[in-house]
């Protein structure tokens, strides 16, 4: 019968039919008699005629034999038939039909990427055990579609067309929007290698939904999902709510569970914070955060190890606590051996965790046996200034020099510290790692003494701390190149002539940067110690009222009740990066007085914590003039990384032809180059964004152009979103209801192989129309017509009927 239609076809010359393609015939025809007749009335008309023939028939050729007779009756109902379709204008259409629709939905949420214990799971086997240890949920999904050069797809596809998605938060096609086939079956493949788990939320609801809107008047004949059947967004997005809308459809859901029912057991170790520089036989601190995953109850082990050697360097005991969203965790250790120290910081497994990628980080401290050199400045011999030039001559890791502007001839000759004059060689103030400026007159520094100190912290990556005073800091540096260092704003306001008599004391107050970003002012072991201490430090008087602060500027310490003129708390204590060094601002010369009853014990621990903050870049090396920074530290999965590399030495940057690219590492994997390319309004700045990072800890640093010295580097981490991470349990239930619901069938990943053949069958879909073929009209009835009547009037003449 296709043999014939497909002849047919040819002889109307309609085009053949592609690949999965059938055809449907439909005829066609208009009643000639009127609207207004029974049916049953033209069908008794009808069967009376024909009857009338065969009677006239019979009666004229009484004396033929019963073949004769058949014939010419035969012959007479053919035309009879015949003139019936040139009445009835018989038109035929031929109908294109497809293959019927299946849509395919993958899961890539965070959740996805989350691997499963499954000891104890009922489907699993010893082998299956193995093969699906260590693998996320993606991964698995992955692997059933893909394995044996994608069998699961090619068998889906024999018989039905077969369109792919991916859902988290939306609902979209998976590469090429048409249908899976032999075509793009290949780049299909390659698309889904690709996927990673990195949605915020997950909705499957709305991924059903969006697919049956996509087939809207022609449903599918099936809707496969794989997915954990976890809803991040609630019970409105759960699967089991779409089976309503499936069922009214006609269209059965087919889930296949991925993941475990097992609670998932996990440790996050992340934002680590440790000095970039250490000194030997000084104590480095590192910090960071742990937050648990279905771990309640018990204690966890810290520690921190060689990375070369593995040997345990620090280790602590802390118990959990489950009612806190994370733990802060803090452990010391003290270098004896100058070098670089590359180190590991782990929270030990607990049982029955299966990802412990996250459970550790390591980075590197370079630990130096030399001294920091340090110039301090001031007009006169201050309490400020006093008291810390004593406390830095004592200090065994700093080599001091000092100048007073107003001090006798005789004093440079006395005090084996002190200096005649500022360095106006630029040579000569290289040789310095921080200067610290007090309430200096900027009478005695010439134009080319700043913009020698300008370089020197931009360029040579220096560090400068600059004291306000009432005489002339801040105020009296306005319009010199001193103002675009200060990471506040200063306006031309005349200096006080001295002190003006201040009664009320106040005690700053440190921003969430002051505590947690720097170990500037860390006077114990424990941040909640260090901030302890800090409340109970004695009151501060005299302070300076800066105009604002700088974009990009960070403030470490604000003054607890009054406000500037933006209504923002006002600075005491502020930094912000200048090109290659760093530079603070202290908006008061009254640090002295937290040596009330304590002598140096907290004076002495911030200004030498501060100086080591602001020597590291110069101590490093890294005075290349090249700045690689991010947008943020913390990223969520999906979100899109910014890296920026600043030139602030112009003759380092490449040319056209020579890219700035920079690496991108996880430990244990391959590292990833970003290109980078220039700003247009900023021609030595270059950016680059790198997006669907998986969960970690990331390192990055400049790999060209090829520098000098240790490259400028930055680290960052990238989190699961906290809606996935709060049910990370397979739904099982969930799923086996939507299935039952919608007269489809769960599969566990496990049995999932045999779901192609568990898929119906379906109805050809209507594609197009081919243009009517009139038959009543063609010239082969004609001819037909024309042939018969001769016939049959020869016939009847020969048999004397005539």
């Amino acid at each position: 019968m296709q043999t014939l239609k497909r002849a047919l076809e040819a002889y109307f010359d309609i085009p053949a039919a592609g690949p999965g393609q059938g055809s449907a015939w439909n005829f066609h025809w208009n009643t000639p008699w009127p609207a207004w007749m029974p049916d049953w009335i033209v069908l008794l008309l009808a069967s009376g005629i024909v009857l009338l023939l065969v009677y006239a028939y019979l009666k004229d050729t009484a004396h033929l034999d019963l073949k004769k007779k058949s014939l010419l009756i035969g012959i007479r109902l053919i035309v009879f038939l015949i003139v019936v379709l040139f009445l009835t204008r018989f038109t035929l259409t031929i109908h294109r039909t497809g293959l019927p629709f299946v849509a395919l939905l993958i899961d890539d949420s965070a959740s996805m990427g989350l691997e499963d214990n499954y000891t104890g799971t009922p489907e699993m086997s010893p082998a299956n055990l193995k093969e699906f240890e260590g693998k996320p949920r993606l991964a698995l999904a992955r692997d059933l579609l893909l394995k044996d050069d994608a069998r699961f797809l090619t068998e889906l596809q024999r018989k039905h067309k077969l369109r792919l998605y991916h859902f988290s938060e939306d609902c979209l096609p998976l590469g090429d929007p048409d249908f899976f086939d032999q075509t793009n079956q290949q780049s299909t493949q390659e698309t889904l290698k690709q996927l990673v788990p990195t949605g915020k939320e997950t909705r499957p609801y709305h991924a059903v939904q969006k697919v049956l809107n996509d087939f809207r008047g022609t449903p599918p004949t099936a809707i496969i999902v794989l997915s954990d059947g976890i809803s991040s967004t609630g019970e409105l997005d759960r699967l089991s709510r779409a089976a309503p809308l499936a069922k009214s459809k006609l269209v059965p859901i087919f889930p296949v569970g991925i993941g475990s029912e097992q609670p998932v057991r996990d440790l996050q170790l992340y934002d680590l914070l440790v000095d970039d520089v250490a000194f030997v036989n000084d104590p480095v601190n590192l910090s960071a955060k742990v937050k648990t995953f279905g771990i309640n109850s018990g204690t966890l082990s810290l520690v921190l190890k060689d990375a070369k050697t593995g040997s345990p360097l620090a280790t602590r005991q802390i118990p959990v606590n489950s009612r806190k969203e994370f733990q802060k965790i803090e452990l010391t250790f003290t270098p004896t051996t100058p070098g670089l120290f590359e180190y590991e910081f782990e929270v030990e497994p607990v049982e029955g965790e299966v990802n412990q990628k996250n459970n550790q980080q390591s980075g590197q401290v370079s630990v130096l046996d030399q001294k920091i050199r340090v110039l301090l400045v001031d007009s006169v011999p201050r309490y400020e200034y006093r008291y810390l030039k004593h406390l830095l001559e004592r200090d065994k890791t700093i080599e001091l020099r000092s100048i007073l502007q107003e001090s006798d001839l005789e004093y440079s000759s006395e005090d084996t510290t002190a200096l005649d004059y500022f360095p106006v060689k630029k040579e000569d103030l290289y040789q310095y790692d921080v200067v610290i400026l007090g309430d200096a007159d900027p009478a005695y520094f010439s134009q080319a003494v700043f913009e020698n100190l300008d370089q020197f912290v931009r360029e040579k990556g220096g560090g400068l701390i600059v004291v306000a005073g009432p005489r002339f800091s801040p105020q009296a540096y306005f319009n010199t190149p001193l103002q675009g260092l200060l990471p506040v704003e200063i306006s031309k306001a005349a200096p006080n002539a001295e002190y003006a008599p201040v009664i009320e004391g106040f005690q700053p107050e440190l921003t969430t940067e002051g505590q947690f970003s720097t170990s500037i002012f860390r006077f114990a072991d424990s941040a909640e110690e260090s901030q302890r201490i800090w409340n109970r430090l004695p009151e501060l008087y005299w302070f300076f009222t800066a105009d604002d602060v700088k974009p990009g500027a960070t403030v470490f310490a604000i003054h607890p009740t009054q406000k500037g003129k933006d209504g923002k708390p006002i600075p005491i204590i502020s930094t912000q990066r200048v090109g290659a060094g760093k530079v603070i601002f202290n908006a008061t010369d009254d640090l002295w007085r937290w040596r009330d009853l304590v002598g140096d014990l907290y004076y002495s621990r911030y200004w030498v914590q501060a100086i080591r903050y602001l020597s590291r870049s110069k101590l490093l090396n890294q005075e290349q003039a090249i700045e690689l920074t991010l947008d943020r530290k913390t990223y969520q999965q999906g979100d899109t990384v910014q890296f920026r590399v600043k030139f602030l030495d112009e003759r380092l940057i490449p040319g056209d032809s020579e890219p700035v690219t920079v690496m991108l590492e996880r430990k244990g994997e391959a590292s990833r180059p970003v290109q980078l390319t220039p700003r247009e309004t900023a021609p030595n700045i270059f950016e680059g964004s790198y997006s669907n990072i998986p969960e970690g800890a990331y390192h990055t640093w400049v790999a060209h152009p090829i520098l000098e010295g240790t490259p400028p580097s930055d680290d960052f981490r990238v989190e699961i979103s906290q809606q996935e991470l709060l049910n990370r349990d397979m739904d099982r239930s969930d799923l086996q209801k939507t299935a039952r619901e919608t007269r489809g069938t769960y599969f566990h990943i496990l049995d999932a192989e045999q779901l192609p053949e568990a898929v119906p069958a379906g109805h050809p879909i209507p594609l197009e129309n081919e243009e009517p073929i009139p038959l009543w009209n063609r010239w082969e009835f004609l001819i037909l017509f024309t042939l018969l009547i001769s016939v049959e009037w020869l016939l009847r003449k020969r048999f004397r009927l005539v």
